[in-house]
């Protein structure tokens, strides 16, 4: 009998649950609400420029952060090619990979709210699209640089070490 009470006690107990269940979706609340907020903000002020691009350097850092904390070489290495052309399809001359995404999402809004007898003033649509595509676009830079960035900072740490 004392073999299978030390073998119960010796089990350890759970320990109180985690406090990231409870903030990682607040703090993922905060940041749907920041980029809402902005985008309310830029036409709200009509500078939907400048809110788009704060938007889009917030998401941008947060994203780039977890790109770098978290992949490998080689998913940097293919992120940065697959970010590096994302970027350079905007000079075609048939439009933008981005851009036709963009208004694909648009048109399946438009028919949605349609369907659903919802009227939406289309200027204020048009406004949010072009904040939404500015916001990606600034998105798509920042995590390039930053995945650049660290791509430098590896090449000279293993220069230095070869050294």
């Amino acid at each position: 009998m004392s073999a299978v009470a030390d073998r119960v006690l010796s089990i350890a107990k759970p320990e109180a649950p985690s406090s990231n269940g409870v903030w990682v979706p607040l703090v993922g609340g905060l940041w749907v609400l920041a980029n809402v907020g902005l985008a309310a903000l830029g036409i709200y002020i009509d500078w939907p420029i400048l809110c788009a691009f704060l938007a889009g350097l917030m998401n941008g850092s947060l994203l780039s952060v977890i790109a770098v904390a978290t992949a490998s070489e080689r998913l940097q290495a293919g992120t940065t090619g697959l970010l590096g052309g994302l970027s350079l399809s905007a000079l075609r001359s048939d439009g933008s990979m981005v851009w036709k995404a963009m208004q694909s999402v648009h048109g399946f809004v438009d028919t949605l709210f349609s369907v659903l007898g919802i009227e939406l003033d289309e200027r204020m649509h048009h406004a949010l699209e072009q904040e939404a595509l500015y916001m990606i676009w600034t998105i798509v830079f920042v995590v390039l640089a930053s995945l650049v960035a660290e791509w430098v900072r590896s090449s000279r740490a293993q220069t230095d070490r070869e050294r």
